[in-house]
């Protein structure tokens, strides 16, 4: 997303739109909570204000250490292949 949003240019409240009718299933229903829970207006919500707790959610150090260990046993079973 950050390439993205760099080749278009987008400002910053721009770029929680776009993101925010983006998400599907799990993560639009967790984003309508804490939509809700806290009283954002998407009109003054910035990027770090919608990113962090999105972070936090779904990009936890947990889902970089399964990420690592996926790509691990891929470079792994390459090497064992040839």
């Amino acid at each position: 997303m950050k390439k993205f949003f760099k080749l278009h240019g987008y400002k910053e409240n721009m770029k929680v739109r776009i993101v925010i009718i983006s998400l599907k299933g799990k993560s639009n229903i967790w984003w309508e909570d804490v939509k809700r829970v806290r009283g954002i207006r998407i009109e003054e919500l910035s990027w770090h204000e919608f990113n962090k707790p999105f972070r936090n959610k779904y990009m936890s150090k947990r889902y970089y250490d399964v990420k690592a260990k996926e790509f691990y046993k891929l470079k792994m079973g390459y090497m064992i292949d040839d």
